[in-house]
């Protein structure tokens, strides 16, 4: 994955070797004249000045570099915490629905319950009330019958018919008195039998009663459980929309976040880009010169198969091209491409040529340089990044299909793989123009 600054060091990279580095030139190259050899130390000269302006500035770069880094980092961080609280916010979304359902069931069965048992005590005052005034009625009708009892006994104290006759001084009078005989006798009869009837209907409500009144106890026994069930549905309730609200907040905090950050980033991208691009523009017009001061011909395009793949098994993961970041938002130079090398994968070099580092490298991790020489009148050569493990050194010549390290996860990286990177003429270009062919 590319990084700030890597350019820059092919730049140097490059320097070096066409100021230092005799293998890659051919003998016919070498026998130059007078004047070009005065020419060639000027742009040596030039070249060694712009060499001493350029490493201040990439000093500058190192350190704008590393602060980019640890800001990358960091908004990898806040992001991956954003991702993760967006992916766990649906569940506790739903153990709050399912929480503040649960809450709500058991208050509808409180109310059920509790208008139940408000029926069933107003029922059973009901029929407290009319046993009470049925007893009333009875109590009324024995003083009634106790009044009729004792008139009877203060009366004629006998009832029986010839009594009536003898007794009367006229007809009217016999006929009064054997008619108020005859209605007592009535009173008396019906109202021995209203209150059986009476009697009869309260030991009926009494045993409905006593029904109703278990019913009531275990409605109060219910309302009692309801009461314990609703309450801990309702702290439960509250702990799931607390969670759920404070993964609200804690999300809007880490976009913010976000925000401050990717502004941060960007800034410090900028500013980066900028430096390096004027370091660029110096060193590819001095490179340029320098080139044309060596008579490598004129450069011609190099064409599919002159490099090897750098894995046994190649897999692109990621292409060269732009590529907008998903973080930060805006579009930036993917410049190289990404193979899939699971951690520990030995990694080849794509053609022979000198080592020109091997080190760690801010943003690429550890890194191997190699310095392919000049092809078809073109400076060639390859990075390899990321790597957990160095098999070569710096200086080392090494040739084509060596192991020159192990895949892993060093550097600006989210996991083990093989960022590649291919240059020419201190440019990056698409690897996979000259790469080839695929390895069986």
């Amino acid at each position: 994955m590319r990084q700030p600054g890597r350019l820059y060091t092919a730049f140097v990279a490059l320097l070096a070797v066409v100021v230092c580095s005799g293998w890659a030139f051919s003998a016919a190259s070498a026998v130059v004249s007078p004047t070009s050899l005065r020419q060639e130390e000027d742009y040596d000269d030039q070249i060694a000045d712009a060499n001493k302006d350029a490493q201040k500035i990439q000093n500058q770069l190192e350190d704008l570099e590393s602060e980019l880094e640890d800001t990358d980092q960091a908004i990898i961080k806040t992001n991956k915490r954003i991702k993760a609280l967006e992916a766990k916010l649906p569940g506790l979304q739903k153990q709050l629905a399912e929480a503040t359902e649960r809450y709500n069931e058991a208050v509808v069965q409180q109310k059920i319950v509790a208008d139940k048992l408000k029926a069933a005590i107003a029922q059973d005052k009901d029929i407290t009330e009319q046993i009470a005034a049925d007893n009333e009625r009875i109590e009324q009708l024995k003083i009634n019958l106790g009044a009729l009892a004792r008139e009877q006994y203060m009366g004629e104290g006998t009832s029986d018919s010839l009594a009536i006759v003898f007794g009367s001084e006229t007809s009217t009078d016999f006929v009064q008195r054997f008619a108020a005989q005859h209605s007592a006798a009535r009173i008396q009869s019906n109202s021995l039998d209203e209150i059986e009837e009476i009697a009869a209907t309260n030991r009926n409500r009494g045993a409905r009663q006593e029904a109703v009144r278990e019913y009531i106890e275990e409605l109060k026994k219910q309302a009692d459980a309801l009461v314990v069930e609703a309450a801990a549905a309702k702290k439960v309730a509250t702990e799931k929309k607390n969670a759920v609200d404070a993964a609200l907040n804690e999300l809007d905090d880490l976009k913010a976040e976000l925000a401050a950050q990717r502004k941060e980033a960007i800034a410090k991208q900028q500013e980066l880009e900028k430096k390096q691009d004027k370091v660029r523009a110096q060193i590819r017009a001095l490179v340029k010169k320098k080139l044309e001061s060596q008579n490598h011909g004129n450069p011609t395009p190099l064409g599919k198969g002159f490099l090897s793949f750098p894995t046994k098994v190649p897999y692109v993961t990621s292409s060269y091209g732009m590529r907008f970041h998903p973080i930060l938002h805006y579009w930036r130079l993917h410049a190289g491409t990404d193979f899939r090398a699971y951690c520990g994968t030995p990694i080849y070099a794509a053609a022979e040529g000198k080592v020109l580092w091997a080190k760690y490298v801010g943003g690429f991790g550890n890194q191997v340089m190699i310095d392919h020489g000049f092809v078809k009148g073109n400076s060639l050569m390859s990075s390899y990044n990321h790597l957990s493990k160095f098999k070569v050194r710096t200086g080392q010549y090494v040739v084509r299909g060596q192991v020159v390290g192990y895949s892993g996860n060093e550097g600006l990286s989210t996991g083990c793989h093989l960022h590649f990177e291919v240059y020419v003429n201190g440019d990056t270009v698409n690897p996979i123009s000259i790469l080839g062919p695929v390895p069986n």
